[in-house]
């Protein structure tokens, strides 16, 4: 049984971490979970609705693997969206992605349902994590798909560590402390389960990496 969860803060509004999280090389990762979104969509055209977008990377990679789709992207941190908007403007697809600053918990801006719904590294940040998927659950359409990968909580803080030394023991020592915490306040795959239960969101949750897990499914 892992430890129990210790919460961060849920927006990265601190200049010096975002620009920390955007310089790391993430690229591996991200691209794998725009793959994954690409693989799930059966459509050629769509829009596409990415929750916790921070520096945009995922719907950049995106919307170069289908290229008639659009995607809005909603971060709630200012520092994240202004990286944001430098990687879009500088992939030249600012007609293609919108970028939109919102509470993931309660986005009262956005109306109309998705074709697809994603996220990335956002679900251990948020402290009401049903609100999150009950927004999911209203954003998507009915038959869209839902991909959101996120990390999984260790059983100890000694397995926390040595993840950390194993995947970040070679990054600055803010990266590693981003991603000890992060591990310190991610859920593990039973309670994501009964996250989803309570939201009325059949979908299936799979471990994937020793740090990872993965949740899938259709509307």
């Amino acid at each position: 049984m892992a430890f129990e969860r210790i919460p961060e803060p849920e927006v990265m509004d601190d200049d010096e971490e975002a620009v920390a999280y955007e310089t790391a090389d993430f690229r591996r990762v991200n691209r794998a979970v725009a793959r994954q979104v690409a693989d799930r969509i059966e459509s050629e055209r769509g829009h596409a609705l990415d929750l916790g977008t921070g520096p945009a990377e995922i719907p950049v990679f995106f919307c170069e693997l289908a290229p008639r789709w659009r995607v809005t992207a909603v971060d709630a941190s200012p520092a994240m969206l202004a990286l944001a908007r430098k990687k879009v403007r500088d992939a030249d697809l600012e007609k293609r992605i919108k970028l939109l600053r919102g509470d993931v918990k309660k986005l009262t801006g956005l109306r109309r349902p998705f074709d697809a719904v994603f996220s990335n590294s956002l679900l251990h940040h948020l402290s009401d994590p049903v609100a999150f998927w009950h927004e999911v659950r209203r954003l998507t359409k009915p038959g869209g798909q839902i991909v959101v990968k996120d990390l999984r909580r260790p059983a100890s803080r000694r397995k926390a560590r040595e993840l950390m030394r194993l995947h970040a023991g070679e990054d600055t020592k803010i990266l590693q402390q981003l991603f000890y915490q992060s591990l310190l306040a991610a859920f593990t795959p039973a309670e994501v389960r009964a996250q989803l239960a309570e939201a009325q969101l059949d979908l299936h949750v799979r471990v994937t990496t020793d740090r990872h897990l993965l949740v899938t499914g259709s509307r």
